[in-house]
């Protein structure tokens, strides 16, 4: 049992990258109660928003990550990989360009909806951009390439770049501005390290060589991308939306003080992402469907393993857990750890199973992702009376979601029943 357990691919990488992943989630939670620490809750409340910001403008280089991890995984020959990489990279960075203008010409409405003191983070936001499609590229080969020890080591640095920079910043009297431009720092430091360590196996050029491209190859990527788009566009919702509707319908204060139980909640959805990372590059189109099932199955038991020690930790000590991680100032908020670390849960298993069938490719999360989008625009855009309302109108859309996910699995059970 020992043997074959140790002869396992799937637990073996999981093994690596959640090790690496825990050393990053480390750092992230130091970075974290330090900020809410130094700076007003306001202040806080700005960063963090900032931070939920960079993770939505990200769903652009998720669709591009699970896209490159796909053709990495899948693709045998070198030159027509490199080649069909080059022409998505040419399109990303037309995406990117046209995201950066618009959003320095809508920066004061922007500053104006989400109640930010300053436009430092939305600058910081436009610079992010251009460094994080290269950063995306470069860690999404890593992973389908299985290469997780320098996955890893591409989050640690970032993580502690984070940590010196942002904080270091803050300590010498610079505020938000201070903290965003760290952040940036950090980005640019993960870029330096990934071309190093891609610069013998990866080879992008903006001169591809069409003769390494299969009829329509980057046409197929494209549309699979167009899936991976609104696929991680829901995920990332969730995960994120939290932070930002309340930055919106509430005061400043309020909002800084949720901001911190909301980062101590995401340690449940950062605790079970490696195994969504590694079930991506496990789960492949040659495999038998017991194969792709068993990985599944790996990842599923593990993350609720996880996720259920930590949901009932939030539940019985709520107030020791908010005043240790974030300080006394915050403990007035605890009450909502619980509820936001469900959220968080039921998000992260959510993303487990997109995961596996964005690996498969089925395109009817597209449906799905575009009803479950609305759906939470219609239950939460309606105006919110409470921080509590909030989050129980997600877990009841993340309830339908998982409910439409589970159903489609086991169809997939019956070879006579067809998911498209």
């Amino acid at each position: 049992m020992i043997k074959r357990l140790k002869s396992d691919t799937f637990l073996k990488q999981y093994a690596v990258y959640f090790t690496g992943s825990m050393i990053v989630a480390f750092l992230n939670y130091v970075f974290h109660p330090l900020l809410g620490r130094l700076m007003t809750p306001e202040d806080f409340g700005d960063v963090q928003a900032f931070i939920a910001l960079m993770a939505q403008s990200a769903i652009i280089f998720g669709a591009f990550s699970v896209v490159i991890v796909n053709i990495t995984t899948n693709t045998e020959n070198q030159h027509e990989r490199d080649a069909i990489i080059s022409e998505l990279q040419k399109i990303a960075y037309w995406i990117i360009g046209v995201v950066f203008v618009i959003l320095l010409l809508s920066i004061s409405e922007l500053k104006s909806f989400f109640n930010f003191s300053s436009i430092y983070p939305l600058v910081g936001l436009a610079v992010i951009l251009p460094i994080s499609a290269n950063t995306t590229f470069r860690n999404a080969f890593l992973q389908g390439s299985g290469k997780f020890t320098e996955l890893s080591f591409s989050g640690v640095i970032s993580s502690s770049g984070r940590l010196i920079f942002a904080v270091g910043c803050v300590l010498l009297g610079f505020g938000v501005m201070g903290a965003t431009a760290g952040i940036v720092m950090a980005n640019v430091l993960v870029l330096v390290y990934l071309i190093y360590k891609t610069r013998n196996s990866l080879h992008l050029s903006t001169k591809t060589n069409v003769h390494s491209l299969e009829k329509g190859s980057v046409k197929k990527e494209l549309k699979y991308g167009v899936l991976v788009f609104f696929a991680t566009s829901l995920v990332t919702l969730y995960y994120t939306s939290d932070v930002l509707i309340v930055k919106h319908y509430f005061d400043a204060t309020d909002a800084g003080l949720y901001s911190g139980i909301s980062a101590i909640a995401k340690i449940l959805y950062f605790a079970i992402g490696p195994t969504s990372a590694v079930l991506l590059s496990s789960v492949k189109l040659k495999n038998t469907f017991a194969e792709n099932a068993s990985a599944l199955k790996k990842s599923l038991i593990i993350s609720l393993i996880i996720g259920g020690a930590g949901l009932f930790t939030f539940y019985i000590l709520n107030g020791i857990v908010v005043s240790l991680m974030i300080g006394d100032k915050y403990a007035s908020f605890a009450h909502y750890l619980p509820k936001a670390g469900l959220v968080m849960l039921l998000t992260a298993i959510v993303n487990i199973l997109i995961f596996y069938f964005l690996a498969l490719r089925r395109f009817f999360l597209i449906i799905l992702s575009i009803i479950g989008i609305a759906l939470m625009g219609f239950v939460l855009f309606q105006g919110q009376s409470s921080i509590d309302s909030v989050l129980s109108n997600l877990v009841i859309c993340l309830t339908f979601i998982l409910i439409v996910l589970t159903t489609a699995y086991a169809k997939a059970h019956k070879p006579h029943v067809l998911i498209f």
